[in-house]
């Protein structure tokens, strides 16, 4: 798995796609039932602004109209119930018009929004449509809005798609920033990715057309998203690139650290990842820290991969695992540092309990002349090589027992290391490990004739 492919698993991706919180808003009735025929005279007014959109609306009963007033006043004292009871007389009348009945659904909308009840309000907004030809064209469009919000937020994505394509058309210059994002969300959720693509740049072109509005960081992460989404990492990394401008998060580094890498740019990957390691922007993230580490030696600099795990354990931003001691030795032992590397080392064959660890540690205690170190780290591989079989770990095991017979030379521990000769012999299978423990044993007798020499 590509560092592109964790990010997009992780919560760095659903972090970028910011989910809008759309509220569905009620049809704008005002608190009196005079405000009511204010309302209607203003919708009148912007259904004139498109001649083809006009329409010829009824008038409003005197008897109906008190019906309405009543409703309102109830509604302004909170008494939902007996608002409700005069809406429902009011719809049983004999005598009432199309456009009558829109405005008793209007309230009825109106109340089952403010009851948190918004299947009820879906339902009192659709009685209004069919009598649609009986009210302003404004107030229509409004609804088909409102519908196309409420479905959305009752996660119906079908149906809010089904009124937003009928109100978009119609609606014109009402067509504006917030309902553009409404629209690229919509989208969205319904993986239409490239029409979320279309919408959320428009939504950002008249953004910046507007001294009034600021273009927003959501709109961009939508926009990262659905480009993630459809694989295209050349527009991921130009949006990044924005994000990174206009609001510098340190998963914007990240992420575009991990773009650059996917599109095989590994200077710039690189060069991002330890730009945001020096701000401090991988301070909370482990594998992020570790990651960094790596690449040093990727661009041989493996005294950086040290020091950068070296301040994480002792920050304990990395944790002390087997296989982070293990890397921290393997840098310090390319950088040169074999001293250095000995206890990370140590630590991670001790977790682990691995031969070929404790025999590596072994030879580098013996390249720094801890020798009792070096027969101790030996004696951890030998115990461990038991468990092993077959010719590879025979042949570990000789080396391993070879090593630690020189060792016990060097420390002039004569009688062991005769000891030891006469084990590794047994273990070994070819004619040239055979001969290689004869001429280590005649050397051994010398050390030991020279040594009585030096004794007088």
């Amino acid at each position: 798995m590509t560092l592109i492919d964790k990010l997009k698993s992780l919560p760095l991706t659903a972090s970028v796609a910011v989910a809008f919180a759309v509220a569905p808003l009620p049809l704008a009735l005002e608190d009196s039932a005079s405000a009511t025929m204010v309302m209607v005279q203003k919708a009148k007014q912007a259904a004139a602004k498109k001649p083809q959109e006009t329409r010829k609306v009824p008038a409003m009963s005197i008897a109906v109209h008190k019906q309405v007033q009543k409703a309102q006043e109830a509604m302004d004292l909170k008494d939902n119930a007996s608002a409700k009871e005069i809406l429902a007389a009011a719809l049983e009348k004999k005598k009432i018009n199309d456009y009558e009945r829109a405005v008793v659904w209007q309230l009825t909308a109106m109340i089952a929004f403010d009851e948190d009840d918004t299947r009820g309000t879906i339902r009192a907004y659709e009685q209004i449509l069919r009598y649609k030809d009986s009210i302003p064209v404004a107030l229509e469009l409004n609804i088909l809005y409102s519908l196309a919000q409420l479905y959305y937020s009752v996660d119906d994505y079908d149906q809010a798609l089904k009124y937003a394509k009928i109100w978009e058309p119609r609606a014109g210059e009402f067509v504006g920033v917030s309902q553009l994002t409404f629209l690229s969300q919509l989208y969205y959720v319904r993986s239409e990715f490239p029409q979320t693509i279309d919408y959320i740049n428009r939504t950002i072109a008249m953004a910046e057309t507007l001294d009034t509005i600021e273009v927003k960081e959501n709109w961009y992460g939508l926009k990262l998203s659905a480009h993630w989404e459809l694989n295209q990492f050349p527009a991921v990394r130009d949006t990044l690139e924005t994000l990174l401008v206009g609001w510098p998060k340190p998963r914007y580094w990240i992420q575009l650290a991990g773009v650059y890498q996917e599109l095989g740019d590994e200077n710039s990957f690189y060069s991002l990842m330890e730009a945001a390691y020096k701000q401090g922007f991988l301070d909370d993230n482990e594998a992020q820290l570790v990651n960094v580490a790596q690449i040093q030696v990727s661009r041989d600099a493996p005294i950086k991969c040290a020091w950068i795990l070296d301040r994480g354990f002792r920050e304990e931003r990395v944790e002390k695992t087997a296989d982070n001691q293990r890397t921290l030795g393997q840098c310090y032992m390319q950088a040169g540092e074999f001293g250095k590397a000995i206890k990370p080392l140590s630590e991670a064959a001790r977790i682990k309990k691995e031969a070929d660890l404790w025999f590596q540690v072994g030879q580098v205690q013996m390249a720094e002349e801890d020798l009792k170190g070096a027969v101790a780290s030996f004696d951890e591989a030998l115990d461990a090589y038991e468990d092993e079989k077959g010719t590879k770990a025979a042949n570990k095991r000789f080396s391993t027992m070879m090593l630690r017979a020189q060792a016990l030379i060097e420390l002039k521990r004569y009688k062991e290391a005769h000891a030891a000769f006469t084990v590794a012999n047994k273990v070994a299978r070819k004619g040239k490990q055979k001969k290689q423990v004869r001429q280590w044993r005649d050397y051994l007798k010398t050390e030991e004739a020279r040594e009585k020499m030096l004794l007088g």
